[in-house]
């Protein structure tokens, strides 16, 4: 129902989003919201330093044979190698930004990292390799698989609210959970990106992490973009070096929320 660009009020049939009422709606609360200076809230970036400290939870937990059902909506036949087996190639055909639309996909590259323990090729290696170890097959199907209670494996994709709460069970664990989401972890590529010089435009930033709006792309690099994929991927795989610099300098720099204000004294 809400792929469709129209809605018909006679019939009650299209999108309903698309209606003359909504959009008036929308337009009077986004009006309301400038008035008292309300602005969108974002997604809060999750910063690779955060993510290696993840990472390393993570894989103490599976030292110990204690298997997470992380999973995620990807598909095996969607994941490729570079032709110099430097990296992998990733080709999303279905997603929030993606459905509905007409040969509209996400491709995007992942480059081998210095540093092995973040390096997202390697992580995926590993991961390959331990389920073929447990005898499960991912030639075909999703590749980050539902495992049942009774430890069955289904060819089934996990759903948001179960990427979500694992991820907010390690932050908290790990005694740094500051309200990041799943989706920080575009909005932190997409910082350290503009931030590590990988990109010159906002259209760079958008293809690499499947933004298809602006917006979003712009809110978190602060400049604009376009550059190829596999040159940007390789730029953001010698980036690790510096994660704790960027990540200082975002906080410093970048948080408009966390700024003193001019005129009103804090309290």
């Amino acid at each position: 129902m809400g792929c469709k660009r129209s809605w018909n009020v006679a019939l009650g049939l299209g999108n309903p989003a698309a209606s003359g009422q909504v959009k008036d709606y929308l337009k009077i609360i986004q009006e309301e919201q400038a008035r008292v200076h309300l602005v969108p809230k974002q997604a809060k970036p999750i910063f690779l330093t955060k993510v290696k400290a993840t990472v390393g939870y993570i894989g103490g937990r599976l030292s110990m044979s204690s298997v997470a059902g992380d999973l995620a909506n990807l598909v095996a036949q969607e994941v490729k190698w570079l032709r110099d087996y430097s990296g992998f190639v990733f080709n999303h055909t279905f997603g929030k930004t993606l459905r509905g639309g007409k040969r509209r996909s996400n491709m995007f590259v992942v480059k081998r990292c210095v540093d092995k323990v973040i390096c997202p090729v390697v992580g995926l290696q590993d991961f390959v390799s331990g389920c073929k170890d447990l005898g499960v097959d991912l030639s075909c199907g999703y590749l980050f698989r539902v495992v049942t209670e009774d430890a069955r494996v289904l060819d089934q994709p996990v759903s948001y609210s179960v990427v979500y709460d694992r991820l907010r069970v390690y932050l908290r664990k790990l005694g740094v959970d500051e309200g990041e989401i799943p989706h920080s972890f575009r909005a932190g590529c997409a910082v350290a990106l503009a931030m590590s010089g990988s990109v010159s435009e906002v259209g760079q930033i958008m293809r690499h992490v499947g933004w298809f709006g602006e917006g979003s792309a712009e809110y978190y690099s602060r400049l604009p973009a376009l550059v190829e994929s596999d040159f940007v991927a390789g730029r953001l795989a010698t980036s690790m070096k510096d994660a704790g610099m960027m990540e200082e300098k975002y906080r410093e720099c970048m948080q408009y929320d966390s700024l003193d204000s001019a005129f009103v004294e804090s309290e």
